[in-house]
């Protein structure tokens, strides 16, 4: 017994240690059960509570929360942190936690499971800047010293968030900015804060307005890095414009953006970001002015592949951009500005801004120039290797001009290879554009955009030209009908250096089927059917116009003098509402004027050298012209016609000579042909034209004869050559004309006819055959201020009629050597015979008028009374007295008795009576011999004396002896010489009496 008490007692006490072990297990088990389920809850709670209300300020309310102290699993069933005025920051519907005990052996926090239900968080960035969430922790009293710890071992399983909400306002901006996004799924497996380990995740969320985003990757916590891939799905534009409305100056209107791609982030040893996009889409987008209705600019469809950014080397690559259908509306607005400047805040740069946190926390000037620095040095580069615009719209409008110039380009297409942001970067442009649906504007070439230089093919065919009638109106008074432009070419420049940029034209240029009318009577004004211009080229420093030919078909340009005598050249080409200057300085001032006008002319063309031009070739064909006056009653109109020819070598080198060669018709049937050389850009310099015109109907120049020559023209036809040298600005002209047949009609009442008789003149030039044949010769210099070669013609052929009407005979007598002396015919006092002399004279004049068909020649009945009197007279006493009677006055008293005592005799014969002296014939002394001869002589000679009848019959003998001396001429028409009906008195030329003929 006592055996089995030694043997039993140890295993009693064993026993009883055992049930003391399983006691004080139990105990503790139901103290760890007790404390798990209920203390940890009540401890987790008041906790919680006193944390938010003492630490972090803010209102907390919390769920059930339950801990099972055997799974090591807890949850919370809700929880809301509000602010201290009660909004909402942070929240859950239910959070499960399951850890495990490996914890214990493995020293890190190991959870299997972590599930979060429906969290909602509220992220708030007040006016300051500051954000709610930051404020969350608690403030840090002091400064800690101490180098940072590792972070502790963590190991979760797999992390759950579902059904979540993330609240976002913004308050910086003028307008709060606010998005949701829900509901937020968020899932982590195997995750780890071991060194190098890469932990799962994926991530998802939508916002209320569809927006998605889905994050798929991994990232590590040693070092802080991730890697994954991430897509966004039609991210809208007016959540975009919301958040960025104050940066922005225009308004993203409408739009959406799909991407998706690859991404690499690492945050040590330095920040690192790499990003790779197949495909960026924006579908629908538009641009419009903040407040405006309409957006000038839409993008229906805009595709980004293969994009590449990396941080490290701050470069951003884009394989390709697809932009399809974009729209643009653009106008230049009547003050010059540009519509679309208005989207990048132009109008707006007076405004005042609003204060951002950006700007508010500014640092200063001396802080920021570091940073600035810094930017400017670390420049991210952006490129595409290909931009490709199709299907593109562009309505531009100019709103500055009436009415409003519109072109519709649509659709273009545009290819750019090699676009980058590096300053020196050449880009390779390929475009085609539609203009107005008609018109095709190509260009492909390189451009380099800064400095701006550019290396381009263009070709445009097919410009309606009308659509610039807007700017014409603007400068002309001209309507553009119709009209095709095209050109084709290479064009080149550069913008350095600034002051004095080269370009570049090659090529060439056609304008087919133009029509322009005066819009002051409504008719054509310039028109042609044809008109190209090939080989061009052009060039700016160095200065250049090279052309090889210019080939105008069908070419027309009219002339208008209208009533008030202004020239429709000039009022055409003059901007609206403005006076037509006068070209002619009043007399005073002209000289002058046009002195100091040469001079300034002279001074200018020496500081600014003509620019260098050269023409080969340019031939006109079939080209027409109208001139018509109406500035004269009736008015005048003519026109050439079929002009044809070429001028070629044209140049601006003064000692150049072009060679011109045309040739026309006036009116159809009179031919004009002009050649010679001259410089016709410098033709002061050198000119040597000849111009001929030849059976020109002078019928057409009516309204000049009736009004400068006081005629109308019945027929008659003009042939002219004229010859033009000019060198070194001296003029040496000559004017050959023909004038065939001219015969005047009525006489008009024109007060601007020349006064002199234009008939005589014409019938003094005009030969037998009708010819009228002058030379007119013109000189001078073209540097007299007042040469003017219209005025100086007009005034050649006036003074040469006027020579001629005054001097008539001097003219005629040029035709067979006799001269002015022709006009007169002398005879003897008392007598009609004609002298040998005379005789001779009227031959000559004979001959004359035989050379001028249409001369009459008036005889006037000429007298000298007193002469012709006294002559016949004294013929009459010679008569009487006895033929030994001596001629010769007595000289001694006997032979003076004696001839007293012949003419007492017969006067006593003749007056039947005796004389009876007068008192002063007797004297103390005697008869006075002397006195009394001079007595009978006067009376013999008055009582002989002839009447009036007797002195006319004289003047019609002397008139029939003129006529019947100059009929002797059997070739002088007997109607063209006349003796006038009214007897005339002459003049005495040497003793005789002179006859003064007259031409008619």
């Amino acid at each position: 017994m006592s055996t089995v008490k030694r043997f039993a007692a140890p295993l009693v006490a064993l026993i009883r240690l055992h049930l003391v072990a399983i006691v004080v297990v139990a105990a503790l088990l139901l103290i760890y059960t007790l404390f798990g389920f209920f203390a940890v809850p009540r401890i987790a709670r008041a906790q919680l509570q006193s944390y938010a209300t003492e630490q972090m300020h803010r209102q907390v309310s919390v769920g059930e929360i339950r801990f099972n102290p055997f799974a090591l699993d807890a949850s919370v069933a809700g929880l809301a942190l509000r602010e201290a005025d009660g909004s909402p920051v942070v929240g859950f519907r239910h959070l499960y936690v399951n850890a495990e005990l490996a914890s214990i052996w493995q020293r890190a926090v190991v959870l299997k499971e972590v599930e979060l239900s429906a969290p909602d968080v509220d992220v708030i960035v007040a006016k300051d800047g500051t954000v709610n969430l930051a404020k969350l922790a608690p403030e840090s009293k002091a400064e800690s010293a101490e180098e940072p710890t590792s972070l502790p071992r963590v190991r979760i399983d797999r992390l759950d968030i579902r059904d979540g909400r993330i609240g976002f306002t913004d308050n910086t901006h003028t307008q709060p900015f606010t998005a949701v996004v829900a509901p937020i799924k968020f899932t982590l497996t195997n995750f780890k804060t071991d060194a190098n380990y890469e932990n799962a995740y994926d991530f998802s969320g939508s916002t209320l307005a569809g927006e998605r985003l889905e994050w798929v990757g991994a990232f590590t916590v040693q070092p802080l890095g991730s890697s994954g891939r991430f897509r966004v799905q039609d991210l809208k534009a007016a959540t975009v414009d919301s958040y960025a409305k104050d940066m922005l100056p225009f308004q993203l209107a409408s739009g959406s953006a799909t991407l998706a791609g690859n991404y690499r982030l690492a945050m040590t040893p330095a920040l690192g970001f790499e990003a790779t996009l197949p495909l960026l889409q924006v579908r629908e987008l538009s641009v419009k002015e903040r407040q405006a209705k309409s957006a000038p600019v839409t993008l229906p469809e805009v595709d980004i592949h293969e994009i590449a950014l990396s941080y490290e080397k701050q470069d951003v690559g884009m394989k390709r951009i697809d932009v399809k259908g974009a729209h643009i509306d653009v106008a230049v607005e009547p003050d010059g500005s540009i519509s679309l400047m208005r989207l990048f805040g132009e109008e707006s740069s007076a405004s005042p801004q609003v204060a951002t946190p950006a700007t508010s926390s500014a640092p200063a000037a001396g802080d920021s120039a570091p940073e600035d620095a810094q930017s400017e040095s670390d420049e991210w580069r952006v490129h595409a290797d290909t931009i490709q615009l199709s299907e593109a719209t562009v309505v531009a409008e100019d709103r500055s001009v009436e009415p409003v110039a519109k072109f519709d380009l649509s659709p273009i297409a545009l290819t750019v290879n090699g676009w980058s942001t590096d300053a020196s970067a050449k880009v390779q442009v390929d475009a085609d554009v539609t203009i107005d649906k008609k018109a095709k504007l190509l260009g492909k070439g390189d451009v380099q955009l800064e400095p701006l230089a550019a290396q381009l093919a263009v070709e445009l065919t097919d410009f309606e030209l009308p659509a610039i009638q807007p700017y014409l109106n603007e400068a002309t008074a001209m309507t553009l009908h119709s009209g095709r432009l095209g050109a084709k070419g290479d064009v080149s420049y550069a913008a350095e250096p600034e002051s004095a940029p080269p370009m570049k034209f090659k090529g060439e240029v056609r304008v087919a089927d133009l029509r322009t009318t005066d819009q002051l009577v409504n008719e054509d004004f310039v028109k042609w059917r044809s008109l190209s211009v090939t080989g061009i080229d052009f060039s700016m420093n160095p200065d250049k116009l090279d052309i090889n030919r210019i080939v105008a078909r069908q070419p027309y340009g009219k002339v208008v003098i209208a009533q008030d005598t202004t020239l429709n050249v000039t009022k055409v080409l003059s901007p609206p509402g403005t006076s037509t200057p006068d070209t002619q300085p009043s007399k005073t001032e002209q000289p002058e004027t046009a002195q100091s006008a040469r001079e300034a002319g002279d001074t200018k063309q020496a500081s600014e050298p003509m620019f260098p031009v050269r023409i080969k070739s340019i031939q006109f064909i079939d080209g027409s012209a109208n001139f018509a006056d109406y500035s004269i009653e009736p008015s005048f109109a003519t026109g050439i016609l079929e002009l044809n020819g070429t001028v070629t070598g044209l140049s601006s080198d003064p000692s150049s000579r072009a060679k011109v060669k045309l040739d026309g018709k006036v009116d159809k049937y009179a031919p004009v042909d002009i050649g010679g050389e001259v410089n016709l850009l410098s033709a002061a310099v050198y000119t040597d034209l000849a111009m001929n015109f030849r059976n020109m109907e002078l019928t057409t120049f009516n309204p000049y004869s009736g009004k400068f020559a006081g005629y109308n023209i019945s027929k008659g036809k003009l042939s002219t050559e004229l010859k033009y040298l000019v060198q070194d600005r001296k003029l040496d002209a000559s004017h050959h004309i023909v004038i065939d047949n001219l015969e005047f009609g009525d006489k008009t009442d024109s007060k601007d006819a020349a006064p002199i008789p234009l008939k005589l003149a014409v019938a003094l030039l005009k030969d037998r055959q009708g010819i009228i044949d002058l030379n007119l010769p013109v000189s001078g210099t073209l540097d007299d201020p007042e040469f003017r070669l219209g005025p100086i013609i007009w005034k050649a052929v006036l003074n040469l009629l006027t020579k001629i009407v005054t001097a008539p005979f001097a003219a005629l007598g040029a035709l067979i050597g006799g001269g002015e002396e022709m006009q007169f015919v002398d005879f003897d006092a008392g007598k009609a015979e004609l002298p040998v002399a005379q005789t001779e004279k009227l031959n000559k004049l004979a001959s004359a008028l035989i050379e001028r068909p249409q001369l009459k020649l008036s005889v006037p009945l000429t007298v000298v009374s007193a002469q012709d009197s006294e002559a016949i007279a004294r013929a009459a006493l010679k008569e009487k007295l006895p033929p030994d009677t001596s001629a010769e006055p007595p000289n001694n008293d006997a032979a003076k008795r004696q001839r007293m005592a012949v003419l007492e005799k017969v006067y006593k014969e003749v007056a039947k009576s005796a004389p009876a002296y007068p008192p002063e014939t007797q004297s103390e002394k005697g008869i006075d011999v002397d006195a009394r001869l001079k007595f009978l002589d006067q009376s013999l000679l008055d009582r002989f004396k002839p009447d009036d009848a007797a002195l006319t019959a004289l003047a019609q003998k002397r008139a029939r002896a003129v006529q019947d001396t100059l009929l002797a001429n059997t070739e002088l028409s007997p109607e063209r010489v006349f003796i006038t009906a009214e007897r005339s008195e002459g003049k005495t030329q040497s003793e005789q009496v002179r006859m003064e003929l007259k031409l008619e």
